[in-house]
């Protein structure tokens, strides 16, 4: 089984990171809430023929690694293509991917000692093994200790001590410098050691194709005129043949998708909280639709780029002027009528950790925004400053999605009548995140995190000051001392109250804020098997295929 690897925080565009659990269990999904993919046995599937996965935008990287690679279309694209130590069950349950490692162990620790045994079969589309030198590489290149290696994280890496040969064949021998728990979220979506040879190539030299990889599958081609990208069969993959001959990842505007489904020109979609697209894609005559939960989730997201988006006060008032309740159940009620909004920034709802950390910040109060906007001296209708500004911000959105577009109005409508003037400001969705998102470049925005199964050190990437994923730059000293702290705790119960305890400051510096978690809702062609919403679970895409 190849299957999607376990990342960090991924962005994607209706737009998606991932939250979730302690340090050596993963997330266990409810009885219920598991994958729902048209699980089909391999026997039962027509043999080859190819795959038409409907995506968002082309990639800008396919270095995965690399901080504009960290998109989620991308991710999925390089899913079937890079090693990963672990993989995620239908239980939620992470589980060492034998295609790359005999074995995976936490064989000391004081010091914590980790020690992965390489599959001897696994090798590069280049003929070169997977080994000792691709792990040394990835630690490097994500370890900070050069700032020039523009990489999403450096959570976890920079805690290794070192990466060396163990006394076993193929064997790589890890040891930290102190304690980190999550460390089975390390080396994944693991690059070759050219790839990281030097900044300049990790940086650049995959932003048109991925030159050496390891998966069932193999780049094959991009054509930008076409908006695809193209992978096929891997002939010397080790493991189980895939089924498909090839994929072909089509971007398209996401207001279009569904269009394509229904034309035949795409066999995938990822409808997202669009209660419009889930009623119309229910209707539609061979399409079948799929839903699961998943550790996705929604947020508006304040940037630092001008005073008034600084403003913390200016933050907290437009946080109180939002009914969040309202916007959970406009955009995914008639999908889930019992979904609720999200009250916490590092756990998704369904955790042991989970508590509502949103206190006074989560809840609509017009009269106290109206008395920290006045005490900030925005005052009047519209609110003015001292020197006649008036308060307007700007929401930065993506086009074609409506999503985006629909959370924008709904908070636009809202804060009217507090005498913020909310301007929506569309920009190509192909720049999004490249010239506005990543940069910093906006105030206010909206977009989802597509989470890991390490909740922890995935949101100190997000929320520390300097986090790679802090694009806002929003943030605190005790904060970042708390997921230091958190990600240096074995013990799982105060590990949470640690997270926790960093939220509620997060909250109320006006960093962001957590709407609503998004089910993961597909829709594909009704004869497409083992593809559809997998939730917390990895793809395997040696399975995907049609039924006879």
């Amino acid at each position: 089984m190849n299957k999607r690897t376990i990342r960090r925080f991924a962005i994607v565009a209706a737009i998606t990171l991932l939250p979730v659990v302690s340090a050596s269990a993963a997330v266990q999904a409810a009885k219920g809430d598991g994958p729902d993919i048209n699980a089909q046995p391999v026997g039962n599937l027509k043999k080859g023929g190819t795959f038409v996965w409907a995506i968002n935008s082309m990639p800008d990287n396919f270095n995965t690694s690399q901080i504009d690679g960290n998109v989620a279309d991308t991710n999925y694209i390089m899913g079937g293509l890079l090693p990963s130590m672990f993989v995620v069950d239908a239980s939620g349950a992470l589980v060492v991917d034998t295609n790359y490692a005999t074995t995976v162990k936490l064989t000391s620790k004081k010091p914590q000692v980790v020690t992965y045994g390489i599959n001897p079969r696994a090798k590069w589309s280049n003929g070169k093994p997977l080994s000792l030198a691709d792990f040394v590489g990835l630690w490097k290149a994500n370890n900070g200790s050069n700032p020039a290696y523009e990489v999403i994280s450096t959570t976890g890496y920079e805690d290794i001590a070192s990466v060396k040969k163990g006394t076993a064949t193929n064997s790589v021998v890890v040891t930290f410098k102190k304690a980190y728990p999550d460390w089975q979220g390390l080396f994944g979506g693991i690059i070759p050691a050219a790839l990281t040879a030097s900044p300049s190539v990790f940086n650049t030299s995959w932003k048109n194709a991925p030159n050496v990889t390891a998966g069932p599958f193999k780049y094959s081609s991009t054509d930008n005129t076409a908006q695809t990208v193209t992978v096929v069969r891997n002939p010397a993959w080790w493991g189980p043949k895939p089924v498909l001959d090839k994929i072909v990842y089509r971007a398209i505007p996401p207001a279009t998708q569904l269009d394509a489904l229904a034309n035949g020109e795409v066999d995938y979609i990822d409808i997202g909280p669009s209660s419009p697209n889930f009623k119309r894609a229910s209707g539609m005559s061979g399409v079948k639709v799929h839903v699961s939960k998943a550790p996705n989730y929604r947020h508006m997201t304040f940037g630092s780029k001008t005073s008034i988006s600084r403003d913390v006060s200016v933050r907290q008032a437009i946080m109180m002027g939002i009914d969040r309740s309202t916007i959970t159940r406009a955009m995914i009620g008639p999908i889930d009528p019992t979904a609720t909004s999200m009250d916490n920034h590092v756990f998704v709802k369904g955790l042991s950790c989970y508590v509502d950390n949103s206190g006074i910040y989560g809840k609509q109060n017009l009269q106290r925004a109206d008395a920290l906007l006045d005490a900030a001296g925005w005052k009047g209708s519209p609110r003015k400053n001292a020197a006649g500004t008036e308060l307007k911000i700007a929401i930065t959105i993506p086009s074609g999605v409506p999503t985006s577009a629909s959370e924008a109005q709904l908070m636009q409508a809202m804060l009217k009548p507090l005498g913020v003037t909310l301007d929506i400001t569309v920009v190509p969705i192909g720049d999004f995140f490249s010239k506005y998102i990543l940069p910093g470049d906006y105030e206010m925005t909206v977009f989802s995190w597509l989470g890991t199964i390490f909740p922890i050190s995935s949101s100190s990437s997000i929320f520390r000051t300097d986090g790679d994923q802090n694009f806002g730059k929003i943030g605190t000293a005790a904060i970042d001392a708390l997921f230091k702290k958190a990600n240096e705790e074995l013990d799982p119960v105060k590990r949470c109250a640690l997270a926790n305890k960093a939220d509620k400051l997060i909250w109320a510096v006006g960093h962001s804020m957590i709407m609503y978690q998004r089910p993961n809702v597909t829709a594909t062609d009704k004869k497409l098997a083992n593809m559809g919403s997998f939730g917390f679970t990895s793809i395997d895409y040696t399975k995907i295929g049609f039924q006879k």
